[in-house]
């Protein structure tokens, strides 16, 4: 794809589809990388993401596109919200 229809793609996206969808742009994660990801493999403070039990059953590391940061951290915070709420209805 062109740049421009990369484009194309991603400004029609909302939400955690454009968030998944500019991680996989952003990093080159597979479809399943990004959909196992896990919080403890995010490094905000290193800007990279480990990527586990990729092509080949191997892990590598991949750098955090700084543009998804802070939708990211949104999406984080949200989901901790929503985990507090389950735990504490049991």
């Amino acid at each position: 794809m062109t740049r421009e229809e990369v484009k194309a793609v991603l400004s029609r996206l909302k939400g955690e589809h454009w968030l998944m969808a500019m991680l996989m742009y952003g990093t080159g994660m597979r479809l399943m990388e990004c959909l196992r990801l896990r919080v403890k493999a995010i490094d905000f403070g290193s800007k990279q993401i480990t990527v586990r039990a990729g092509k080949g059953d191997k892990d590598r590391v991949t750098l955090l596109p700084e543009r998804v940061i802070e939708k990211l951290t949104e999406h984080l915070d949200r989901i901790k919200k929503i985990h507090a709420r389950d735990l504490a209805d049991g």
